[in-house]
């Protein structure tokens, strides 16, 4: 059973400058929910009860927004606001949080090994703090199903245009399916391809099934030109173990470290919420009408 997730909440954000100057990039909201709220609740209701995240300096808001919010809840008991109550109680749902500090930028594989000792000996589900899916199943609860057929590790994407490949870590699939619907066996992964050199469209798209086989892989690669360790380079030495599988799975990903994806996010969450789905459909006719 997988129980155990951890979340990468790495980088300054300085596309999003100025606002990422006072407010870490996956705070910033998405109608009234931060975006690190998204993918919180995505672990909680796949059954993820542990969940650890990894911040970078500056990033200590992430900790106090996790954290009990004691004298605002008698606040709003006081005031007999059960709405602000129900907020607030959304928040962990009885999950258990974890903080671990990465001091330097040294790459998203460095970031993991912060989590190491919350990982033990069991299996996690790795997350970015930017990559927000909207799913009818929730996607860490489709790639741990996709773990639990055998697979050593599960990468999560999707097929995306070609000239997007390049943006993304991209797999080299294999013909024969990995025993579950919507997967391949992953032979590699490629950083960044250029379009031509891309073994396929497959792009992993920030979710991950790993176990603690991961930081044995971590422990021989090496830096890439920025001093960075990827955590590519060492999925790359698990596939040649074999067993690994990427998942397709079921979902719209919105891409919150670009400005576009953020605002892409935002109308299509507020188009889904009951508070503003009417007045941003009139809203969102008015523009067609004054842009088309």
């Amino acid at each position: 059973m997988v129980k155990k997730g951890v979340i990468l909440c790495g980088g300054q954000g300085t596309r999003f400058l100025p606002a990422t100057k006072a407010l870490p990039k996956e705070m910033l909201p998405v109608v009234d929910t931060p975006v690190l709220q998204y993918i919180v609740d995505e672990m909680i209701d796949s059954e993820i009860t542990e969940i650890c995240i990894v911040i970078s300096p500056g990033k200590e808001e992430i900790v106090r927004y996790f954290s009990p919010k004691g004298k605002l809840e008698k606040t709003l008991r006081r005031k007999g606001d059960g709405k602000g109550l129900a907020a607030l109680e959304r928040i962990n749902r009885g999950a258990h949080f974890y903080f671990a500090v990465q001091k330097l930028p040294r790459g998203m594989a460095d970031a993991l090994c912060k989590a190491r000792e919350f990982i033990g000996d069991d299996p996690f589900v790795l997350s970015t703090g930017d990559d927000l899916v909207h799913a009818e199943v929730p996607v860490t609860k489709q790639l741990i199903s996709a773990y639990e057929c055998g697979a050593k590790a599960v990468i999560g994407g999707q097929t995306v245009p070609e000239d997007k490949i390049h943006m993304y870590g991209c797999a080299a699939l294999g013909e024969e399916m990995f025993r579950h619907p919507r997967t391949h066996v992953c032979k590699a992964i490629v950083e960044k391809p250029s379009k031509e050199d891309a073994p396929s469209l497959f792009a992993a798209l920030g979710r991950y099934v790993l176990t603690p086989a991961i930081f044995e892989k971590i422990g021989k690669i090496k830096p890439d030109k920025k001093g960075e360790l990827q955590i590519t380079d060492a999925l790359n030495l698990l596939c040649a173990d074999g067993d690994v599988c990427a998942y397709d799975f079921a979902g719209h990903r919105y891409d919150m470290g670009s400005k576009a994806g953020a605002v892409q996010a935002t109308i299509s969450y507020a188009l889904r919420h009951p508070d503003t789905a009417a007045e941003t459909k009139e809203f969102l006719r008015s523009l067609e009408l004054d842009y088309v």
